[in-house]
């Protein structure tokens, strides 16, 4: 299934890249317009395609619900094997985590965003990035990985990229791979990206 929605992506690239170069060859403007902005690229490829436009449209359209389908899918999935370990971090450690959008790959490993918001996140103090990162280890992380490894670090080849939000809008983030070592660490004032 990850090897399908891999080459749905590479072939969703390939497609949309082939409307936009025709865009660019009617006019330079269009073609920019395309490159930034896809909704005008689903409407070439409709209306104003040069070539056979029922086969380029047929296939952006099987492209982009294969790519969309599987990510919808996956964040089922992900809720669905999450949802004891959420129970369990919310009734022991009052924090409250839910799945994000998007996943990740990672050596075979796949991995779900999960963002958790600790009720006692204000009382944990810090002065830099790596004391947020350490802090939030030993105070947040390290108590859920018992209840992490009882349930989703069951789960072979998975793993979850887990977002904390601090108070003054940094991100700390953990890769957790099964059954329940963190295997990298940083922090972000973006998502964790």
């Amino acid at each position: 299934m990850v090897l399908l929605s891999i080459l749905a992506i590479f072939a969703f690239i390939i497609i949309y890249l082939t409307i936009v170069v025709d865009m660019f060859k009617q006019k330079v403007w269009l073609g920019l317009l395309g490159l930034f902005f896809f909704p005008f690229t689903y409407y070439h490829a409709f209306v104003n395609y040069s070539g056979n436009r029922k086969r380029i449209s047929a296939a952006l359209l099987v492209t982009t619900v294969l790519g969309f389908g599987y990510t919808q899918y996956q964040e089922y999935v992900a809720e669905k094997e999450l949802t004891p370990f959420f129970k369990l971090v919310s009734l022991n450690h009052s924090t409250k985590c839910q799945v994000e959008s998007g996943i990740t790959w990672r050596g075979g490993t796949t991995l779900y965003n999960v963002s958790c918001n600790p009720k006692y996140i204000n009382e944990i103090e810090y002065t830099n990035e790596e004391e947020l990162i350490s802090k939030y280890r030993e105070f947040i992380v390290q108590p859920l990985l018992k209840e992490y490894s009882q349930t989703f670090g069951k789960v072979e080849a998975k793993g979850i990229k887990l977002i904390i939000l601090s108070p003054s809008r940094m991100s700390a983030c953990y890769i957790i791979e099964n059954p329940n070592e963190i295997v990298e660490l940083w922090s972000s004032f973006e998502y964790c990206d």
